[in-house]
């Protein structure tokens, strides 16, 4: 690894208290690395996650939706598989992943304009589906060299600090974006123009995504050697799954993101038809969980540093699994927000800890393929679930009942939320006992961890604080 490369880990690595070197010091790899991410999340709020709604307003059919929502990301990890390959022969990673990211955000542009040349249906469904597929395509194929080169700058002892920083910084600019693109829908859809609204928001998605390839050249570019023993096939991963720690893993987070995409994508599709909220009501109950999640992140990361990404996984699996039941309650808009507020605060903690278990259980020789084979495999799962969520919307029935007491939910898709929690419930059970932590950390039971995180246990110590601050489904 060459001196420049070097730089920004021993200014971190000498933070140990308030007042030293900060996590990201001006001119550093890892101060290009947030503001790249920075910009890459105005991207996703103002893009990505108008994405669902766009098909709604395409008048996509729920299962079109699902479709939309899982068909495009599949494609995009199986195209990990390639990244791989092409990062294997590019002679600088950096350059191979600003390229991609420059790329992406050129497909930006035939999605904005999908409404201006075609009438809404099933043909419109069909093209923005299969430019979605290329957006994802374009962004993943870079992914494993990302994952690899991000490994290798950011110093093992401050990682959970350092992506709970950047987490935190990157939820907030996609909530700002996401609030002010909402906004910007709204307005237009008021006065009849909701295809310029969305034209305007993905052209900003296409701008940001340039400038975050922009943060990308600067980051520092160390040479990557991947030598011949220690590459592997997908296959070979698979057939290693039943004596490696990490494959279990990805048993792990691959059930649980099937039991999270048999409801996620029709939350969207709840709210916009089924409530008929408005874009702005709809951006309000969305951005909660943003706004939770950029909040909470960075303290979420000192306590992966501290207990491990194991005791995170644990304790905000379980949180994160009931979400989905707690929207049969009420159809109430300041309800949903508070829904969305506790869901962001459980999915930063799970999110943050599911990314960061890879960089500590996995060689720097092997992450980016194993960064490929965990995205493809979970990308499976997503799309599994998804299909089933649809189909399942379809033929679950109209009412239940027990005895002489029946239920007729106000919306099909309420019991596709019931079925997600049971699902998630049952892959924790199932594959939380799987895996182990990899790192020596200071032990803590999860029923100690929780009284820390909601402060009701100040006196034993250090505590997460986010209740004593004031201030994906």
């Amino acid at each position: 690894m060459n001196r420049r490369a070097m730089e920004p880990s021993r200014a971190v690595e000498g933070e140990s208290r308030p007042g030293h070197e900060p996590l990201a010091p001006p001119g550093s790899s890892l101060r290009a690395a947030i503001l790249d991410g920075m910009w890459f999340s105005v991207m996703t709020g103002a893009g990505e996650t108008y994405l669902t709604p766009f098909g709604i307003f395409l008048k996509a059919t729920t299962f079109q939706i699902g479709l939309l929502a899982t068909v495009p990301p599949l494609f995009g990890a199986i195209a990990q598989g390639l990244g791989v390959w092409l990062m294997e022969r590019f002679a600088s990673r950096r350059t191979f992943i600003a390229a991609g990211a420059a790329l992406q955000a050129l497909v930006w542009l035939p999605i904005a304009l999908v409404p201006f040349f075609m009438e809404s249906g099933s043909n419109a469904l069909g093209v923005l589906i299969a430019l979605v597929a290329c957006y994802h395509v374009t962004g993943n194929t870079v992914g494993p060299a990302w994952n690899s080169l991000i490994g290798d700058l950011v110093p093992s002892a401050i990682r959970g600090r350092f992506f709970g920083r950047r987490n935190q910084l990157t939820g907030f600019c996609t909530f700002v974006a996401m609030v002010v693109a909402g906004s910007c829908l709204d307005i237009c859809a008021r006065s009849h123009s909701a295809a310029t609204g969305y034209l305007s928001v993905f052209l900003v998605a296409l701008v940001a995504r340039l400038l975050s390839a922009r943060w990308l050249g600067r980051y520092d570019d160390p040479p990557y050697e991947s030598p011949p023993d220690q590459r592997f096939s997908f296959w070979q991963f698979l057939r290693r799954a039943r004596d490696s720690n990490f494959a279990k893993f990805v048993l792990f987070v691959s059930a649980m993101n099937f039991g999270v995409a048999f409801s996620g994508p029709y939350f969207a599709v709840y709210m916009l038809r089924d409530l008929r909220l408005s874009y702005f009501e709809y951006t309000l109950i969305s951005a909660a969980l943003m706004l939770t999640q950029f909040l909470t992140m960075h303290y979420w990361g000192a306590l992966a540093d501290r207990f491990g990404n194991k005791k995170l996984l644990t304790v905000c699996g379980w949180g994160i699994a009931v979400v989905p039941v707690m929207w049969l309650v009420s159809a109430n808009s300041f309800y949903l927000v508070l829904i969305q507020t506790y869901a962001g605060f459980a999915w930063a903690g799970f999110s943050l800890a599911s990314a960061s278990f890879m960089f500590d259980a996995v060689a720097a020789a092997k992450r980016a393929r194993c960064a490929a084979h965990q995205a493809i495999i979970c990308a499976v799962f997503v799309f599994a679930g998804s299909l089933a969520g649809g189909l399942a919307a379809g033929h679950l029935p109209q009412a239940v009942a027990v005895g002489s007491w029946t239920w007729i939910p106000r919306s099909p898709l309420l019991l596709v939320f019931l079925v997600s929690t049971v699902v998630r419930f049952v892959a924790l059970a199932l594959c939380l006992p799987l895996f182990s932590e990899v790192r020596d950390v200071e032990p803590i039971s999860s029923r100690d961890l929780v009284f820390r995180i909601v402060r009701l246990r100040p006196a034993t110590g250090a505590t997460f604080g986010f209740f004593g601050q004031g201030s994906r489904a």
